[in-house]
């Protein structure tokens, strides 16, 4: 039995997030349990007896049975979950997402594979939509919980998400009052640069926290007319921000369209870019059968 359930596959993740799935069969979709590979037994107890689990986004902690290999089953194995077996409609070949809460007081998560892809899909489509930057570190906040991942990972793999799929496109006018002004950059990229360069100028690397202690930075588009496509968008100070708009100034470009030095009047800085001194790794599922 052990050597039946060792079988790993890789595959890329839909969701820009790494999980981990159990592929269900007949056999234990019949019996209402989970049989848990010997690769996860580490995060589990060694011994019989129960768990705390957290179903679907429920809040509420259900105490489910445990069986570990030293049991007369010689398997790792959840029961108790037939009736959420039927009531998310799980048939054999379904994955469901398992999530390691709590590896000291084993807590988990079970999510259907379904599921779990719409809900992170919502929940990045309400990030990108955020009104301000309050909200968006509130999305942002419920996106890292959700995937239980840590939060700076979560920065990277929304920036990577929105360079890979961020259109290029015009960049619109916002209307105000009596006139009409360049639309602002949004609060969820905003809050993403926030967080990966904590204020601090690309250019000059110069920042100071408000009085808030929140960093202060502006914004400045490469192209005026272009888009808020972060290859479009850099965090500077306001004296580099004033070069950049009044100055004789250079841009140097890499062959992936990244700007990697300007110079103003001359005078060449480089200019740090995450997606060029740090790479953004690829998400993936791992899949046990």
């Amino acid at each position: 039995m052990r050597q039946e359930l060792q079988q790993v596959i890789r595959r890329r993740s839909q969701v820009n997030y790494s999980y981990m799935t159990i592929k269900m069969t007949p056999s234990r979709i019949d019996k209402g349990l989970i049989a848990i590979p010997v690769p996860l037994a580490k995060w589990f107890p060694e011994r019989s007896g129960t768990i705390a689990v957290y179903l679907d986004d429920s809040p509420e902690l259900q105490t489910k049975t445990f069986s570990s290999y030293e049991s007369n089953t010689r398997e790792c194995r959840i029961g108790g979950v037939a009736d959420w077996f039927r009531k998310n409609g799980i048939t054999s070949g379904d994955e469901v997402v398992i999530q390691v809460i709590d590896e000291e007081d084993f807590v988990y998560r079970l999510i259907p594979e379904k599921r779990f892809i719409i809900e992170t899909q919502r929940l990045q489509q309400l990030f990108d939509s955020s009104e301000s930057e309050r909200e968006a570190l509130d999305n942002f906040t419920t996106l890292a919980c959700w995937t239980h991942t840590d939060k700076q990972e979560v920065v990277l793999g929304e920036f990577k998400r929105l360079v890979d799929t961020m259109p290029t496109r015009d960049r619109e006018y916002a209307k105000k009052r009596w006139s009409r002004a360049k639309e602002r950059v949004p609060a969820s990229l905003r809050t993403l640069l926030e967080n990966i360069y904590k204020g601090h100028c690309q250019v000059c690397a110069f920042g100071f926290l408000k009085r808030d202690n929140k960093p202060y930075f502006e914004t400045h588009h490469l192209n005026p007319l272009g888009g808020h496509h972060p290859k479009n968008v850099v965090v500077v100070c306001g004296n580099c921000h004033n070069q950049f708009e009044y100055a004789n100034v250079h841009h140097d470009f890499n062959r992936d369209g990244w700007l990697s030095k300007v110079s103003f009047d001359g005078r060449a800085y480089p200019v740090s870019q995450v997606a060029l001194n740090m790479k953004l790794e690829n998400s993936f599922k791992e899949i046990f059968i």
